[in-house]
């Protein structure tokens, strides 16, 4: 009688886990090598003045989750810049040089930017896909007009993926800016300081052509639920014998 109440609590407490899953239809890749691209870090008077200095991306470390049924592409990593900071000076006008002051301006951490994005309506074979933001953080510290000031930013580059080719052992994909311009936006508070001119200046770029990801290895799948009753009662049937 012992043995049949156990086994009656392990199997009410192993069905009370709910149904066994199915299949988890996203598909994982890695990606490593370099991207073409800049970004223009600004400090300009009004947005029509000038102050700052171009990095180049480098290398791009990522892992990409794509999902054909939800027709979602997830980009988690980092990208490398090559002039994580610089020291700039302030200048009202590009034509009538007057300088106004000067900072230091870093980009990202360690010389790097980490990201998390995703684009849905991204279909094997092409198509289009939305649109989402690569986020380059910038903080700085200067002085301005005799004043000191700090902030921090970010310069948002709008990015669109498209996938034209997946199978279990790679994907290949490419990427690039959404646009090529930015109306620049006021970073430093109290002052009239902003990152990029509105003058429609080509200040950042992001292109990946015919990228090809290499699958990983699918993870050992959690056990369902039947998995566990049959382990539950192979357990009791030992635990009778004995």
């Amino acid at each position: 009688m012992r043995i049949r109440r156990v086994l009656q609590m392990a199997i009410a407490a192993i069905l009370g886990m709910g149904p066994a899953t199915g299949n988890c239809q996203i598909q994982t890749y890695s990606y490593s090598g370099p991207v073409t691209g800049y970004a223009e870090v600004d400090l300009s008077p009004y947005g029509v003045g000038s102050g700052g200095f171009v990095t180049a991306f480098g290398t791009l470390t990522e892992t990409l989750y794509y999902d054909p049924a939800a027709e979602t592409l997830e980009q988690v990593g980092s990208v490398t810049v090559n002039k994580p900071s610089g020291f700039i000076n302030i200048f009202s006008s590009p034509y009538f040089p007057r300088e106004f002051g000067s900072a230091t301006l870093t980009i990202g951490n360690g010389g790097g930017i980490s990201f998390d994005n995703t684009f849905s309506g991204v279909v094997s074979g092409g198509g289009a896909s939305s649109v989402d933001n690569l986020l380059v953080p910038v903080s700085g510290s200067g002085t301005y007009n005799g004043q000191a000031f700090a902030g921090n930013w970010s310069i948002d580059i709008p990015l669109t993926a498209q996938v034209s080719a997946a199978s279990p052992t790679s994907l290949t994909f490419s990427e690039s800016a959404w646009q090529g311009a930015q109306q620049g936006q006021q970073v430093i508070p109290g002052t009239d300081l902003k990152d990029a001119a509105s003058d429609g200046t080509y200040y950042y770029s992001w292109q990946l052509s015919s990228i090809q990801a290499a699958a990983l290895p699918a993870s050992v799948p959690e056990p369902n639920s039947l998995e566990l009753l049959c382990l539950g009662l192979s357990a009791l049937a030992f635990l009778r014998r004995r």
